[in-house]
């Protein structure tokens, strides 16, 4: 019976990582993380019935779900870098300047 409430937990987050907007960096982010956390809970699940498929595609799907959330941030990380960060008194400057 517990081994099935795991399951079910397992199935809820999956659903509810895939409620997330993926248009947006703070949706894919949330999206992967969530989904990565239901991949796991999903292994275990598997490796407990034992039910090796489910096992081993989950465990799968965890390092998947990271790869891409690596990718999200690093590439994040470079746009971010790419963008002058605009401050109050880089404001003041360029309304001086006009």
């Amino acid at each position: 019976m517990w081994i099935e409430v795991i399951g079910i937990v397992a199935t809820l987050l999956i659903l509810a990582s895939m409620s997330f907007r993926t248009d947006s960096y703070k949706g894919d982010v949330l999206m992967r993380i969530l989904n990565m956390i239901g991949s796991a809970v999903f292994a275990v699940y598997g490796f407990l019935l034992p039910a090796w498929s489910t096992a081993i595609l989950n465990t799968a799907l965890v390092f998947v779900n990271a790869w891409h959330l690596y990718s999200l941030v690093r590439n994040h990380k470079k746009e971010q870098a790419k963008t002058p960060e605009v401050t109050e008194e880089n404001k003041t400057e360029q309304t001086e300047q006009q």
